[in-house]
């Protein structure tokens, strides 16, 4: 019992053709790339031929007059569907074809012909939605062959000149498209809506233009929106019902679906961006929901002490996720855009890629978060300098990567914030290497170091003055007046500890030392021969004292230069009092003087 209830349940499942698509193939491959509507032509009635035959309808060419045999009511297989497609498409290319010949050769009887094919058209593209009407097929495909049909009976009312009929089909066809374009979550498919909207608004003014209906306006849902749609769009408010609860019962969860569409809305650096995509959404999503959690698990009091490395890793997994789906569907949509272009496509291209620059800053932002929180952590211990400078230069890698984003180039105030978050890690890493150099005593690198610190916290403080004090509230990384004023008193500290470390280790290379008086009476020298005192030349004449050295005059030699003097010498009177005389001569010294002496007056007493 289990089969037939499948197979009943399979034949039952509604048919789908994708319109769009299998007309701009066809048209894109034979012919119209190049406006070639006769092998366009030669191709539809190719495939008609094949399809008839594989459905086993086909022409009898054995007999004369041969009827060619029509489709049954009921049918279960989207091949009748195509073939019905590819005979309103010959009957549209072979109008086409005749409407060349007869604006060349001004005609009217091809004219005449190409009227009536244009008027063919429409009746397959009728007969197409009335065998939808009695067939299960699916909501989309009767809306695209509604679309289908309307747009090619706006073209016959053109070229009949009936220009409020023709302006009526178009204004509906392009209102049709437009709601599946915006419920569409395929790329390529929104690209076909769109660039078939481009293809109904030329037309669209013109028929307005003939009207007499104000076509200034560059907004072509301003100039159809006093536009009363066709008759029998009323009955088709069913099917887009249907279109867009289909599209939001992905998961047959209303609640989910509205809660999914909201988050797929996102504003970010002054722009509202819209994902799509639902493989793109969701680690979005995921991400957010994650950094929200994070969020409320920190405390506002001290944000990084609450914070592990490992509470990113999850975040950091979503936004990898993210980063990956949004670089797919970048590559899908320029290989849409090869296929097909329209008005939209650029405006989605550009949305597309601010949205990859939204995931890549947000996965970039949070993995420098995390090195944050590792650095905090190895703060605590000393000796990490060199783990810290790796953590720093991936911080520095980072911020450079997104400087690398195309929409940094077109934001002013984006790129001069990650100017001033470069500069602050620069400075912090500085600092850090600073440090290295001081442990080793190599001073003179450590200030150098430290001086260019110095230089990047005051262009951090310039970028920020630029910035008006404070980062946009989308940042994720921000810098603050009170962390740069706290970088800078630790590279006041660090420059004081060096130049302290270095005089202790070099005393007699300071400055001071040299104008000490200690250093100079060690340095002076006795010997000295220098400019001869004034006190020694006081017969020069005075002229000669005048000097051009600034200095005072050299008035006495001080200390006095010692000079040799002519005297007794100190040991002999010393040993004279050890010598002991003979005693002939004490003798001799006590004997008293001859009287003759005294007769003449000397020698007497």
């Amino acid at each position: 019992m289990a089969e037939p209830m499948d197979l009943e349940d399979s034949s039952k499942s509604p048919m789908s053709v994708d319109v769009l698509h299998i007309i701009n193939e066809a048209r894109m491959t034979y012919g119209l790339r190049h406006q070639d509507y006769q092998r366009y032509r030669k191709h539809c009635a190719h495939r008609i031929g094949r399809i008839r035959q594989l459905l086993h309808i086909g022409q009898d060419m054995t007999k004369k007059n041969a009827q060619r045999k029509e489709i049954p009511a009921n049918v279960d297989d989207k091949r009748y569907l195509e073939l019905y497609i590819y005979e309103a498409e010959r009957a549209w290319a072979t109008a086409m074809e005749l409407k060349a010949e007869a604006e060349s050769s001004m005609g009217t009887r091809k004219r005449h012909h190409f009227t009536q094919k244009l008027k063919k058209a429409g009746q397959h593209t009728d007969a197409l939605y009335a065998l939808c009407q009695k067939l299960s097929v699916d909501s989309i495909t009767v809306l695209n062959i509604k679309a289908y049909a309307m747009t090619m009976k706006g073209y016959y009312y053109i070229e009949r000149k009936q220009w409020q009929d023709a302006l009526d089909q178009c204004v509906s066809a392009r209102s049709l498209y437009e709601t599946l374009a915006q419920t569409s979550s395929n790329a390529h498919q929104e690209a076909l809506y769109y660039s078939a909207i481009d293809t109904l608004d030329p037309n669209i003014r013109f028929c307005a233009y003939k009207l007499q209906i104000d076509t200034s306006s560059q907004d072509m849902d301003a100039i159809t929106k006093h536009i009363k749609p066709v008759t029998g769009m009323e009955s088709l408010e069913t099917e887009l019902a249907k279109v867009k609860e289909t599209s939001g019962q992905g998961q047959h969860d209303q609640q989910n679906f509205l809660n999914r569409r909201i988050s797929q809305t996102i504003n970010w650096r002054s722009k509202t961006l819209t994902v799509k995509n639902k493989n793109l959404a969701d680690p979005i999503q995921k991400a957010e929901d994650s950094v929200r959690h994070l969020d409320t698990t920190t405390t506002a009091r001290s944000e990084n002490e609450n914070k592990t490395v490992e509470s990113f890793d999850p975040i950091l997994s979503h936004w990898a996720e993210a980063e990956k789906q949004a670089r797919k569907t970048i590559k899908e949509d320029k290989e849409v855009s090869a296929k097909v272009t329209s008005s939209k496509s650029v405006q989605a291209s550009e949305e597309l890629v601010w949205i990859q620059a939204f995931v890549i800053y947000n996965l970039y932002a949070r993995s420098i978060q995390r090195n944050l929180v590792l650095v905090e952590e190895l703060k605590s211990t000393r000796g990490k300098e060199r783990e810290l400078i790796k953590l720093y230069d991936d911080i520095l890698k980072n911020v450079d990567s997104i400087r690398d984003l195309n929409v940094v180039q077109e934001d002013a105030a984006f790129d001069l914030e990650l100017d001033t978050l470069a500069h602050f890690y620069r400075a912090h890493r500085c600092v850090y290497v600073a440090r290295i150099y001081a442990e080793k005593a190599m001073t003179p690198e450590a200030l150098s170091l430290y001086q260019r610190s110095q230089l990047y916290v005051v262009q951090a403080k310039q970028g920020l003055q630029q910035l008006g004090g404070q980062f946009s509230e989308d940042a994720i990384l921000k810098v603050s007046d009170t962390e740069l004023n706290s970088l800078e008193q630790t590279i006041r500290t660090g420059t004081h500890k060096a130049h302290a470390s270095w005089y202790l280790e070099h005393p007699t290379d300071s400055e001071d030392y040299e104008n000490d008086l200690t250093h100079k009476m060690n340095h002076l020298n006795l010997d000295k021969q220098g400019e001869t005192a004034l006190i020694n030349r006081l017969d020069v004449y005075p002229a000669t004292l005048a000097t051009n050295t600034g200095s005072a005059p050299h008035l006495i030699d001080f200390p006095p230069v010692f000079q040799p003097v002519a005297c007794k010498p100190l040991y002999f009177d010393l040993a004279a009092n050890q010598i002991k005389y003979p005693s002939a001569l004490t003798e001799r010294a006590d004997k008293p003087a001859s009287k003759l002496w005294g007769f003449f007056g000397f020698g007497g007493k």
